[in-house]
């Protein structure tokens, strides 16, 4: 990867994380420091919020989200000291991340159309996990994201039957 693709992958990067902030109200993405009423606590048994969905794929899913944020901002600092060597990983962690949204959603809501994305996905997750390999023996961010794609894999693999 050379400089000038470095620099457009990290401001697609950038750009996708600051609509992801607005899209889910902004407010988070602004004032971070503002004190909130501490959530509600779950009710006993478990994610209120999945109502019938695909709990597994849901919280896979998830998890990949929150390991690629850390990998990909590992990533970003890499690019930042002129090192380009995680160009690959960043993308596919940037790619991974945003179709894994979308399969969150997909699995939380029992969408008719889970079995097709899970497919999709996972391919996503493929994608990830190979570049995430590359480095995961130098980077603790690339292993864990690594390993979050791995379960996402087989949880899609459950998911699109």
């Amino acid at each position: 990867m050379n400089r000038r693709d470095a620099i457009i992958t990290t401001g697609s990067m950038l750009v996708s994380a600051s609509l992801g902030a607005l899209a889910c109200g902004g407010n988070n993405a602004v004032a971070q420091n503002t004190p909130k009423a501490p959530p509600a606590p779950p009710p006993a048994g478990g994610h209120a919020h999945h109502h019938g969905g695909d709990v597994a794929l849901f919280d896979a899913a998830q998890a990949c989200i929150a390991k690629g944020d850390a990998c990909l901002a590992h990533c970003l600092a890499m690019f930042a000291s002129g090192d380009t060597s995680m160009g690959g990983c960043g993308k596919a962690v940037h790619e991974m991340r945003s179709v894994m949204q979308g399969l969150a959603a997909a699995a939380a809501s029992s969408s008719k159309h889970l079995p097709a994305l899970a497919k999709v996905a996972m391919e996503f997750c493929k994608d990830c996990e190979a570049e995430c390999r590359k480095h995961a023996d130098k980077h603790a961010s690339c292993k864990e994201c690594m390993e979050a794609c791995t379960k996402t894999i087989a949880a899609c693999q459950k998911a699109a039957g």
